[in-house]
């Protein structure tokens, strides 16, 4: 067996464990927000209006919860299994601490993005229900009709495309990022320095390296613009520097920021964790 293999094996069950503990209540929600769909179509389906309203609330605040949730995992099984008594056991593993902090951020981070995405899915859907059966067809067409005096010219398909990989991209790397500044915040607290008061410290170091995050992030939209140009001709490009050009952009700067910073977040955050740590 190879070295890469080894680490392999560890890495995947380093992976099974932390999707097990997080699966025994994460998942509730899921078969909430599944019981709530249920109720949405009985409703729908026999037009009774209790049944359709508790269906669309259920719907809506259960997949808002989903969140909050996640959110409230990210934080709590990674103090818990690495920083209280449970610390000792998960450091004593055969495993290095980028391996203990990689399987989290993707278990955790992975939860995040679905209930990120379970949220958009809901909302959307629950949306165009409400414009087509509540606000009806006519007043949507009319609707349209004063969007398209006001934007009489759309973009073109392909530059919709663009956008919407553009922002599909950031967004998974921005929920990423997050659960990197948190697990880096979380870190820092426990070094003996701060331990005492680990809590408050952890949210100082956060608002920290938020606020160190958006002074860099402005600093590369004001001296070093990497844009990817969408010209009125429907034609791309790269602009660098000052170039100009006529049509819309995105700024692909800081994507690279975010990513950047991630990484310098998660190879701080395992040093701190195999050096700097001190576990009650």
């Amino acid at each position: 067996m190879t070295g890469s293999s080894k680490v392999n094996g560890k890495m995947g069950k380093l992976l099974k464990n932390d999707f097990l503990a997080s699966a025994r209540v994460i998942p509730l929600f899921y078969i909430l927000e599944a019981i709530s769909v249920v109720l949405f179509y009985i409703g729908d389906k026999t037009q009774k209006p209790v049944p359709l309203a508790l269906g669309v609330a259920f719907t809506l605040i259960v997949a808002f919860l989903l969140i909050f949730i996640s959110l409230f995992f990210v934080v709590y099984d990674f103090n818990k299994s690495l920083f209280s008594q449970q610390g000792y056991l998960s450091f004593s593993l055969p495993v290095t601490s980028k391996q203990l902090l990689g399987s989290k951020m993707i278990v955790y981070g992975g939860w995040m993005i679905l209930s990120y995405i379970v949220f958009t899915v809901v909302v959307a859907f629950t949306g165009q229900y409400v414009s087509q059966d509540v606000v009806g067809e006519e007043n949507m067409n009319l609707a349209e009709t004063f969007l398209y005096m006001f934007m009489p010219t759309l973009p073109p398909k392909s530059m919709l495309i663009i956008y919407l990989i553009y922002y599909i991209a950031n967004f998974f790397i921005i929920v990423l990022l997050a659960v990197s500044m948190i697990y880096f915040s979380i870190a820092a607290s426990h070094m003996r320095p701060f331990q005492k008061h680990n809590i408050i410290y952890a949210v100082l170091i956060f608002v920290v390296v938020a606020a160190v995050f958006g002074l860099m992030l402005a600093a590369l939209n004001k001296f070093f613009r990497f844009d990817l140009a969408m010209h009125t001709d429907g034609s791309f490009g790269l602009a660098i520097g000052g170039d100009s050009y006529s049509g819309n952009f995105v700024a692909l700067m800081p994507v690279f920021g975010y990513i950047a910073y991630a990484v310098g977040l998660f190879f701080g955050t395992s040093y701190i964790m195999h050096k700097k740590v001190n576990i009650k």
